[in-house]
């Protein structure tokens, strides 16, 4: 059962209290489960967490973005300032407008007050790890300067390679509609994966230490602390839409998945649970289990729609017996020193 969570309420420096904790221990999706559970996976798919969180939003920005403000494609045969501006000027508009909204809703205006807000602390400020000694403004910083302009490199190379013929596959959703949609629903799966693996390499000391610090020093997050990521960060975080090369796609797969991994790490990044309206949760947000990641680091690395942390022995299901296999591995790294 969900509960709020007292501020005396902590086994310790190891396990610090919240102000509010989902149901421990956290379930998986229940997609990739052995053995099957084929029923309870296609209502996953079709609920409000997947369907209506991730997949339905999603898919309209991403056919919003081709319909009213992509270039047309026989303008970005060429390198030209003019179009990448263009594309520049709306992936940053289109990130203020939902991230900024929602650190305005849940942050500035306080709608939800800390109802399934998770970390009781308030975001960072007067503090000099953060540019301009304030951690909105250091995350709105790399998000946009950074993390946009990277963003808006992937498509232009997208958006050129099809104007020139270079991809040789393009999907045609009318001749393909069930394809199409498969793909889209498809993404995120492959971005869990595929972020895992890259979250472990950049939890090696070298490449934490120059580039993935820069997002670990959000503890508490908000919205704005999920796309805020060292050039180098974004440059491999956002990788992951390179596999389009490798099959038919269409460019509304492109931009939803460009959109999915920027703004939807701002909205994994409220610090809430989810979106209520009159008191009842209606748009799932922030999953629990990377809460943990933050406080902690060494554990969670993937998400919960892809169990590789299971597989790889990395996962902390908020249970008593995970926060004391953390302890005893802190202690045994520190002894070994």
């Amino acid at each position: 059962m969900s509960r709020a969570i007292n501020k005396d309420d902590s086994a310790g420096q190891d396990k610090p209290p919240w102000n509010y904790q989902p149901s421990i221990p956290i379930e998986g999706v229940p997609v990739f489960v052995w053995p099957p559970r084929p029923v309870a996976a296609i209502k996953y798919l079709l609920s409000k967490a997947y369907l209506f969180s991730v997949v339905l939003p999603f898919s309209l920005f991403a056919l919003i973005t081709w319909a009213y403000f992509q270039p047309a494609i026989a303008r970005c045969a060429t390198f030209e300032f003019s179009w990448i501006a263009q594309m520049y000027v709306r992936n940053l508009m289109l990130f203020v407008l939902i991230v900024g909204g929602l650190h305005l809703y849940f942050f500035t205006f306080k709608r939800q007050r800390k109802q399934l807000k998770f970390s009781g602390h308030a975001l960072g400020r007067d503090d000099q790890k953060f540019f301009a000694r304030d951690q909105v403004w250091d995350n709105v910083f790399w998000s946009c300067v950074s993390g946009v302009t990277l963003w808006t490199a992937y498509e232009v190379f997208f958006m050129w390679s099809y104007a020139n013929d270079l991809l040789p596959f393009y999907l045609d959703w009318r001749e393909h509609p069930i394809w199409f949609v498969l793909i889209l629903f498809a993404i995120p799966f492959f971005d869990s994966a595929h972020f895992y693996f890259i979250h472990r390499l950049l939890h090696w000391k070298p490449l934490y230490r120059v580039a993935h610090a820069v997002h670990h020093r959000n503890v508490s997050t908000g919205p704005w602390s999920g796309f805020s990521m060292h050039p180098l960060e974004h440059l491999i975080y956002l990788s992951n839409v390179l596999i389009h090369i490798l099959f038919a796609s269409h460019p509304i797969h492109i931009f939803f998945h460009l959109q999915w991994n920027a703004i939807g790490a701002g909205v994994s990044h409220t610090g809430y649970e989810s979106l209520t309206v009159r008191g009842k949760p209606m748009i799932y947000l922030s999953p629990f289990h990377h809460q943990l990641h933050h406080r902690l680091y060494n554990c969670n690395y993937g998400n919960s729609l892809v169990p590789m942390d299971k597989l790889f022995g990395s996962d902390h299901d908020g249970t008593d017996e995970a926060w004391r296999v953390i302890r005893n591995g802190r202690r045994a790294r520190v002894a070994a020193v």
